[in-house]
Order: structure tokens, then sequence, then C-alpha cells
């Protein structure tokens, strides 16, 4: 029998790596030996609280779903990409039967598992299978950590869709972590011409201005004072924080019709805010889930193009033995670290 390392969530902060049997693909399936994981905000959550959202694991738990690994073996059915040949992958796998994916809606499959989410154990193991169609070759000078961040690249990829993004527009993004900054990157490839972000962290702004942001302020309600009169305010405002606040500010600073994309996670789940701003200005409010499938392809299109560029954002690794140690420095937010990535030899 052949076995493997994997780290599993056995309870609220309990992450331990063990030694289990290998998994073999199954039809349609691929075996990857995974290269790196990076640790999610919600891999962080749950691994406090031993659940998502009230849903409890009921069984030691993998974590893990930015990855990206080498393929390993192919299952029945399944003719490529070979052995050897880095992949990145999306944690997207819809049924494709359902109405809401048939509708092209596949990112709200009905029947969809997600590696991560319970009980569907994620990747952070020395080998994981994923389904054949969820992966793509990595594009050359991408390396594996490059790979695993494509993951909220294609968040930013579908929430910058849903805004329908026109050449030209202004655009504003509130919180500039990693998924704000790459809606920046993004709009800023869909043609929008100002760019503007709002982050509490010196560091992400740095890194908002150098990806495009024509100004980098602490709070959206300090972009206000900036724009010269209401027709300069960004037609479409990017929440991409969840806290609260930001939520009321992205509605203040947005022009009258314009739009709020939420992709942010917001906490508390239950959210009181002032009706008043956003029904005088008819703005428009749209919740952005995950991505798609095709957006992985497109995610990876931008940084062959020389559009987008993961390799500014500063991260942290650790080996798979230490993988305890890594969510903890995650769950401690450590200042100049965007992602805390879990690494394999």
């Amino acid at each position: 029998m052949s076995t493997m390392k994997a780290a599993r969530l056995f309870g609220a902060k309990d992450t331990r790596v063990v030694e289990e049997e290998r998994p073999r693909p199954g039809p349609g399936q691929m075996l990857l030996k995974v290269k790196a994981v990076a640790i999610c905000p919600s891999d962080v959550r749950l691994w406090e609280d031993g659940h998502a959202g009230g849903t409890y694991p009921d069984h030691p738990f993998v974590q893990g779903h930015e990855f990206s690994g080498l393929v390993e073996e192919l299952g029945p059915g399944v003719d490529g990409p070979p052995p050897g040949t880095p992949v990145a992958v999306t944690p997207l796998w819809p049924c494709g039967k359902c109405d809401l994916c048939l509708d092209g809606m596949d990112n709200i499959c009905r029947n969809m598992p997600f590696p991560s989410f319970p009980q569907a154990d994620g990747a952070m193991a020395e080998y994981f299978a994923v389904p054949a169609s969820a992966v793509a070759p990595m594009p050359e000078g991408m390396d594996f950590i490059q790979a695993a961040l494509l993951e909220p690249l294609q968040a930013a990829v579908h929430g910058v869709g849903l805004a329908g993004l026109q050449p030209g527009w202004t655009v504003a993004v509130v919180g500039a972590g990693i998924i704000g900054l790459n809606v920046l990157q993004v709009a800023r490839a869909c043609g929008a011409t100002k760019l503007f972000a709002a982050d509490p962290i010196e560091q992400n702004r740095a890194l908002a201005l150098q990806v495009g942001a024509l100004e980098a302020v602490p709070y959206a309600s300090d972009l206000a004072q900036l724009l010269p009169d209401v027709t300069s305010q960004p037609r479409v405002v990017f929440e991409c924080s969840g806290h609260p606040a930001a939520l009321h500010q992205s509605m203040d600073l947005c022009r009258a019709g314009g739009q709020v994309v939420i992709l942010g996670v917001p906490h508390p789940d239950v959210i009181d805010f002032d009706t008043r701003a956003p029904r005088r200005k008819e703005l428009h409010f749209v919740f952005s889930r995950r991505y798609r499938a095709r957006d992985l392809h497109t995610a990876i299109e931008l940084i062959r193009d020389g559009k987008v560029n993961l390799g500014l954002y500063p991260v942290r690794t650790y080996p798979l033995e230490k993988a305890a140690e890594a969510m903890q420095a995650a769950y401690r937010r450590e200042p100049g670290i965007l992602r805390v990535v879990v690494t394999m030899e």
C-alpha cells in the first residue's frame, strides 16, 4: 500500500499531519502530486471555529482549495495532460446537469462538492485526486505558488465580469487584500482608466498603487475628499473586505445609478444599513459567489499576456510537516504577508 502525509483538522485549531493511504484516481479524475497550497481566510475561519457556517466536518478534515501540482497518474477515461505536467486547478467542480449549470451559472451549482468545505476534503496533502476537467497546464514562467494564487484571481475575474465594466470607467476597490488587488489588475486589463483603492493597511495601499491605483487611502470615506464632484464618483465600487463599515462607505462613494459588487464575505452575516443613499441614487447591488469554471482559463490568459502579475504579492511558506504552524500564522495575519502557503517537496 502506498502512503502519503496529509494535514487533517481534528477540531477547532487542531491540525495534525498524519500518514495515510494514497488515493487512486477514479474515472474522469487525475491524481496530482500537490506542490503548493495557499491558505484562504475561509480556511482560517473553519480552523478557528471548527465548522463552516454551522456545517461541521464529520471526519478529520483536510483543508485547502487554492493549490497547484504535478500530474501523477491518469484515471480511467482520461487522456491528458500527461504525467509530469505542472497544472493549475480550479476547485469549482459543478455537476453540469442541474438547472443552474444548464443556465450557465455553474458557480452556484446545486450539487457541487467544494474541496475544503465539509464534507469534501481539500488539497493539503502530498497527493490529491481531482476531476481532469478542473486542471489547466501552467504557462511558461509560472511557479507553483503563483499557480495556487490563481484561485483568488478567478474570484476577481468573475466579480469584474458581473459589473459589465466598460473601457474608460472609474472604479474603486474597498479592501485591497489579495482579491481587491486582483480586482484592480483585472479592471485595468478591462479598460478602467481611473482606479482608486481604500485599505487601512499601509502595505496593501502601497501594493494597490503598484498595480495601477491612482490613489490609495485608508478608508473609502477618504476617497470622497479626493473627487472634485459627484459626477466623478466611481461607476462601480467593488467591496472586497466583508466589513460592515466598508459596505456603508461603498454605498456613499458610488456614483448615482452605479453598482456595488460585493466580493467580500460579510462578517457578521447580518448587516443593517441606511437605505436612504442607495435608494435615492438607485444603486445596483450584486453579490459575487466564487467564480465559474471558465474563469481559470481567463485568469491564465491574463497572466500569459502580462496583464496581471501575481509575483508582486508577499507570501510566507511552510513545509507540510509544519501545517499547524502555517494555520496559526495565517490566523495571526502577520503584517507584510498576503498569503501563507504550504509547500511540498
